[in-house]
């Protein structure tokens, strides 16, 4: 095996002869990636694109010509890998139990704990609801502190009675640690679990998201919710498009189901699912498209009221919160027309500095549907000249005569929390209850709320 620019930075300039290649093609750009972990955690491809021409490509095929000669000294095997991972210590907020008493309230934005007092780990997640209990699944962060290469460490789960407090269920999705190359290894960037129940084969289907260079959905299916849950496919593309974040969801009086993602970050598709909810059988409609970041959309969430159909997205800056928005259709078969920010009174436009994953219909309740968010990066508050600079900087990259920035502003986008350097473990969740007039969605900030409160 050779060096090459697919190779993290970070791993580049851990050998002398390989720095030396970037020293030469790229005179200070290693004091620059010194400073800044985020970048050091790219690909060198990846930061060509990012640069958007700063590095030519003559240049980018030169590097990688030279780096091919030097070969890596050792390949690290599955098992020596598989020991390390295994021996990465929890996060310190992570391992820290507290004791807590029996929660009354939500309290968005608040550290959330389970019954023995760590911290809930099921970021990007959502809900699921049977015989009389509450489900709550997402990615466990425990392990991710923003140094490590652990991007997941597997899928957790808990129960509750009440959506208050809950019980820790474990790992319903365990991390594949011998195969490299498997989606489930922690390595790879494991995103936004959603689970559905298939009438048709009584299994329960999963579907998760890579993002990173591998773009791709892998698919599970169990009998049970809590597993276990077996691999059906992997590095799944519908349609050969590169997969971004994505939601699906069953029409209750149909039985089909539908998935709606991003796409390549052209926009956002409409898929129609198998009779089996394992794969992607056509495309039924397109939206938001033509834009480009941070505008195109992400964080997709869909929910049915009344007869309609809605569509929530986010703006894509990565775990920088933005402004989210909301959409509408008469069916999932037609397109989604916008109807404006969702957080109409949230005035530092980043969605109450956080981002949703799911809106969840409280079942017994005629009307409460709750935003389940993350708010990934507690310790980087936005506000709304925050939110600005950010927009404009990501902006700049595609339309610098449109877009202005200066110098200070572009280091404040780099100095940010970046995907690859965020401690993850320590994300909070924001859930609050969706208000409704006529077909017009809100969320409105709660220091604390009760579901007694609604009918």
């Amino acid at each position: 095996m050779v060096y090459n620019i697919d190779m993290r930075i970070s791993r580049i300039l851990e050998k002398d002869q390989a720095a030396a290649v970037i020293d030469r093609f790229l005179p200070g750009m290693r004091a620059k990636v010194e400073g800044q972990p985020a970048v050091a955690g790219m690909t060198l491809r990846k930061l060509a694109e990012y640069a958007k021409g700063a590095i030519p490509e003559k240049v980018l095929a030169a590097i990688n010509t030279e780096l091919g000669k030097i070969e890596l000294d050792r390949e690290e095997t599955a098992e020596e890998m598989a020991e390390q991972l295994i021996n990465q210590p929890l996060t310190k907020e992570a391992a820290e139990q507290i004791s807590v008493g029996e929660q009354t309230a939500i309290y968005p934005g608040r550290p959330w704990r389970d019954k023995s007092g760590k911290r809930i780990q099921a970021h990007g997640g959502a809900l699921f609801y049977e015989d009389g209990t509450y489900y709550w699944y997402g990615e466990n962060k425990d392990r991710t502190d923003g140094k490590c290469s652990i991007w997941t460490w597997g899928i957790r789960a808990y129960a509750s009675k009440d959506l208050y407090n809950w019980e820790d269920k474990g790992l319903i999705i365990q991390p594949n640690l011998m195969n490299l190359q498997s989606n489930l290894h922690p390595t790879m960037r494991v995103d936004r679990p959603h689970i559905l129940k298939c009438e048709n084969t009584k299994k329960y289907v999963c579907w998760i998201k890579l993002s990173g260079e591998e773009a791709c959905f892998v698919i599970l299916q169990a009998d049970t919710f809590l597993g276990p849950y077996e691999v059906v496919v992997e590095n799944y593309r519908p349609f050969e498009k590169r997969v971004g974040d994505f939601d699906v969801i069953k029409e209750e009086e149909s039985g089909k189901a539908y998935l709606f993602m991003d796409a390549d970050h052209e926009g956002i598709i409409g898929l129609e699912l198998s009779e089996d909810f394992l794969r992607v059988v056509r495309e039924v409609s397109r939206q938001y498209t033509g834009l480009h970041a941070p505008f195109c959309r992400e964080a997709v969430a869909l929910f049915e009221r009344s007869g309609k159909k809605y569509m929530l997205t986010s703006g894509m800056s990565g775990y920088i919160p933005n402004k989210s928005d909301a959409a509408v259709s008469d069916s999932w078969i037609s397109g989604f027309v916008s109807i404006g920010n969702p957080h109409p009174e949230d005035g530092t436009n980043s969605s109450y500095n956080s981002q949703i994953s799911q809106i969840f219909k409280v079942p017994g309740k005629k009307d409460l549907y709750i935003s389940i968010a993350d708010r990934w990066v507690p310790g980087y508050p936005v506000d709304a000249a925050k939110a600005d600079m950010i927009e404009r900087a990501i902006a700049a990259h595609y339309e610098p005569e449109r877009y202005q920035v200066g110098p200070e502003e572009k280091k404040a986008l780099m100095d940010s929390p970046m995907l690859a350097s965020a401690n993850t473990s320590i994300a909070d969740y924001v859930w609050l209850p969706l208000e409704f007039d006529e077909e017009k969605v809100s969320i409105k900030w709660q220091d604390e709320w009760r579901l007694e409160d609604y009918e």
